[in-house]
């Protein structure tokens, strides 16, 4: 909710009076500058015109010539809007990584960290993660990086537990039952608590777990469109599943929240790249009846064929969807014009090969004649192939080589100790010559030396290298490169895939490779349904007894 505070008549007149009277010295003195003659008065032209709203920037966007603006300028129409706004770059905002606004209303990409780093919410750098926590003192739980994505700080020991406004891990005080609670309720701690019995003519909600009067209700008389729901009399009402793309949030229909990295770059549909990790993000679709346009929902209205001007086949509506502009009669076939989507005559083509068939596209075959003499038809055109190897190479005498009209031509083999381009002439018996590891560019492991006989190129002699498609290579563990669950961008940096497997337990498995314990439901710490589970999810959780 938002409140407007309305000044006095009086005082709102005097301040309306003061800002003309303002605005007319102001004019005066820029008339007389003007008169003067200085070249400042209307020179130039305001220099970027219309940046911001919701464009994304890179860097280098805003150029050299926009140090020191922070996005102000001259406001000659009195409206609040500048005429002209530099906008900022990520080093005049001190942004090393992430996503910041250029103070024009725009959004600047500062860049991607690398493997084992994370984008400091706070100090937009790219840090350790055991730096961004112990920044913020945590010792426990999840921080967010700038872009949205949860960082685990480390679990807690046997017995305790991490709250997770502070980051500490402590002893876990367990709830008492509140007034009017009744049932059994959990007491945070992973135990129950009975709370007893309601008292006559009362009953126990099955799912706030406190006492009330028994009036039954329904799904449709409580407006319930999902999820579970007390019937009012100590039973609980099913209402159903969402449709596909919505959640249930207190019992109704919603979109999914959007990442926090979608906000920052004004995205509200489609997929971005994250400014902090350089992996895809998935924003979201838009409602029925708008389309993702520069990842913002817009109403779109579908063109009809008329529009379009397309009488038959079928074509984009522009909408995301497609038209059935139907078929045509008679003669006429859907482009046979010349122009897609409108019926027409088709008018066949005539020959342009010299020889062979050729479509006339108009769906009948032209004959277009025949070679003479040793000619053949070779690309449409009349092709005499060579009919000996000397033909083409006066030193060939083993292998095949082309005949220049699409055939080949068998020129023998060598005999004796004789290997055709043995020392790497094409189609010529020599003698061979052997090749060397070196030669080849092979560091290790067997390779053939191109005469029959197998090279040994030895074993890698560095520290933990192994030998991978004959080079030396020394394969990335998931510790080196600081990941604890799932598959590696890149691989072991050897060619093969690296996969850290799964997190343990109820830990879900991150973009950058680490794992995040989300957070539960807890009454006791204010967490509830809507609340970010610090993993990238949006808590679902049941009504909270009173306290």
């Amino acid at each position: 909710m938002s409140y407007t505070i309305r000044e006095p008549r009086s005082s709102a007149r005097a301040a309306q009076a003061h800002t003309k009277s303002r605005a007319a010295a102001l004019a005066m003195a820029l008339l007389g500058l003007c008169l003067l003659g200085l070249q400042a008065c209307g020179s130039k032209p305001p220099r970027q015109q219309g940046l911001g709203g919701d464009k994304v920037l890179t860097s280098g966007d805003a150029g050299p010539d926009a140090a020191g603006s922070g996005g102000t300028g001259f406001d000659p129409n009195g409206d609040g809007r500048n005429s002209s706004c530099l906008p900022r770059t990520c080093e005049e905002a001190n942004v090393e990584c992430g996503s910041a606004s250029d103070g024009c209303g725009g959004v600047l990409l500062c860049g991607t960290c690398g493997a084992g780093t994370v984008c400091s919410e706070q100090s937009r750098r790219c840090e350790a993660p055991g730096a961004v926590c112990g920044g913020l003192g945590f010792a426990c739980g999840v921080v967010a990086d700038a872009c949205g994505v949860g960082t685990s700080c480390g679990a807690c020991s046997p017995g305790e537990v991490c709250d997770g406004r502070t980051g500490q891990c402590g002893a876990c005080v367990p709830l008492s039952c509140a007034d009017g609670a009744c049932g059994s309720v959990p007491d945070g701690c992973g135990g129950t608590l009975d709370c007893g019995s309601c008292g006559p003519g009362q009953a126990c909600d099955a799912l706030a777990r406190i006492c009330s009067a028994c009036v039954p209700t329904t799904c449709l008389a409580a407006r319930a469109e999902c999820g579970q729901r007390s019937d009012g009399c100590g039973g609980v009402l099913e209402c159903g599943n969402c449709p596909s793309g919505l959640s249930c949030v207190q019992n109704e229909c919603v979109p999914p929240v959007v990442p926090a990295e979608c906000r920052s770059q004004n995205a509200s549909c489609g997929a971005i790249t994250s400014s902090c990790t350089g992996q895809r993000v998935e924003c979201g679709g838009c409602l029925p009846g708008e389309s993702c346009i520069d990842n913002r929902c817009r109403a779109c209205v579908p063109k009809t064929c008329a529009e379009l001007g397309a009488s038959c086949g079928s074509v984009p509506d522009g909408c995301g969807g497609t038209l059935s502009c139907g078929t045509c009669t008679g003669e006429e076939t859907c482009g046979g014009g010349g122009t897609a989507n409108v019926c027409g005559v088709c008018v066949p083509s005539e020959c342009t090969a010299s020889c062979g068939t050729q479509s006339d596209g108009c769906g009948n075959i032209l004959q277009c004649g025949d070679c003479s003499g040793s000619e053949v038809c070779y690309g449409g055109q009349c092709c005499v192939p060579a009919t000996s190897c000397s033909e083409v190479n006066a030193g060939a005498n083993c292998g095949t080589v082309s005949d220049g009209c699409g055939g080949t031509l068998e020129c023998g083999a060598c005999t004796g100790e004789l290997v055709c381009a043995g020392a790497g002439t094409a189609n010529v018996c020599e003698e061979c010559v052997p090749r060397s590891c070196e030669s080849i560019g092979q560091q290790c492991g067997d390779a053939s030396d191109g005469c029959g006989n197998i090279l040994d190129c030895g074993p890698c002699s560095g520290a933990g290298q192994e030998c991978v498609n004959g080079s030396c290579c020394v394969p990335q563990t998931c510790d080196d490169v600081q990941r604890s669950c799932g598959s590696v961008p890149g691989g072991d940096g050897c060619g093969r895939p690296l996969d850290c497997g799964p997190c343990e337990g109820a830990g879900v498995c991150l973009v950058n490779g680490t794992c995040c314990l989300p957070r539960t439901c807890s009454c006791q710490a204010g967490i509830g349904t809507g609340d970010d589970d610090g993993c990238g999810g949006v808590l679902s959780c049941p009504v909270c007894p009173p306290r």
